[in-house]
């Protein structure tokens, strides 16, 4: 009669584990609608927060659920990370937690594209809503290399930055020695600024521009580039409207068209292309140019010359815009 009991007992527990695996395998595979606002962030690992996650995103039925899920799938090898984690649309408990624990977090990009200012810069940084924290520092202008920037949370605007700035200087350090001799600049610094004045001149033929401008420097001449009065006036923002005679007045330290030389800083962040025109520049006897009117310049020896270029290139212009 005992042995009976007990073994009724034993029955009864058996069946009674067994209908909680069954259950707890259910709702371990069972599939769930899943529609985030936003890409499932893991901040921290601890069990008691990973349930806190798993119950409040609703992809688990309850807590009891998820804690023993974790501990399951912790048994089989799936540690959850933390990180960023796209989900599909449709998908169980289990493989959330294998997602979670695949360490295969979302990777963003940044872009900081060639001419953009250190201005633009730090307000496109200040858009991206997949970084962190504010801008502790300002860079100097034309310390950034314009590239694509790929990064993962929880990374912060300020690390974007460091990686631009890291990148500028470790290309300057490499290249920089290996200047032609056509390169006439005394400094890095020099180079830079240059740099970002053909950025800002040209798309094509920069090797040539640089070299009128390094034609320019070398004679005393003044740069006159329009580029340069434009960040006078807008300190690397916008410009609306179109330059007038009277802004190449304006008595600017980075005011080429007043001032002889080098500005104080680089008007821009330049790209690889124009610091490498710039430290190759072509040999050339030309001390002017002005735009075609397509991607490319006219250049000239002389002043008279590079007048009778700009009247045919008004002409041939008024001619295209003619009905």
């Amino acid at each position: 009669m005992k042995s009976n009991k007990c073994a009724f007992v034993l029955a009864f527990f058996l069946i009674c584990l067994g209908s909680a695996a069954i259950f707890l395998a259910y709702s371990i595979n069972k599939k769930v609608l899943y529609i985030p606002k936003r890409n499932l962030i893991v901040d921290r690992i601890g069990d008691a927060a990973v349930v806190d996650l798993l119950t409040r995103e609703k992809l688990a039925d309850g807590r009891t659920v998820a804690a023993i899920a974790i501990k399951v799938m912790r048994l089989l090898g799936h540690s959850i990370k933390s990180g960023e984690y796209e989900l599909p649309y449709c998908l169980s408990l289990r493989e959330a937690i294998e997602i979670l624990a695949s360490g295969q977090v979302v990777i963003h990009k940044i872009t900081i594209p060639e001419g953009f200012s250190v201005k633009q810069t730090l307000q496109r940084l200040e858009k991206n809503e997949f970084l962190l924290g504010k801008i502790e520092e300002a860079p100097e202008e034309g310390s950034l290399m314009p590239d694509t920037y790929c990064f993962r949370y929880p990374a912060t605007r300020q690390q974007i930055i460091s990686m631009a700035q890291s990148e500028m200087a470790e290309f300057m350090r490499r290249e920089w020695p290996r200047r032609s001799q056509g390169c006439t600049l005394k400094t890095p610094r020099e180079t830079l600024i240059l740099a970002s004045i053909v950025e800002k001149e040209a798309a094509a033929e920069r090797e040539m521009v640089a070299g009128v401008y390094l034609n320019r420097l070398n004679m005393g001449m003044k740069l006159q580039s329009c580029p340069t009065v434009i960040y006078a006036l807008t300190r690397g923002d916008k410009f609306g409207r179109p330059l007038k005679y009277s802004d190449l007045k304006t008595n600017n330290a980075h005011n080429t068209y007043v001032h002889a030389g080098l500005p104080p800083t680089p008007i821009t962040n330049p790209g690889r292309s124009s610091i490498m025109a710039t430290l190759h520049p072509r040999k050339t006897e030309n001390l002017f140019f002005v735009s075609d009117g397509a991607d490319g310049h006219i250049f000239s020896r002389t002043f008279e010359e590079h007048k009778r270029h700009c009247r045919l290139r008004d002409i041939r212009l008024k001619q295209k815009k003619a009905p």
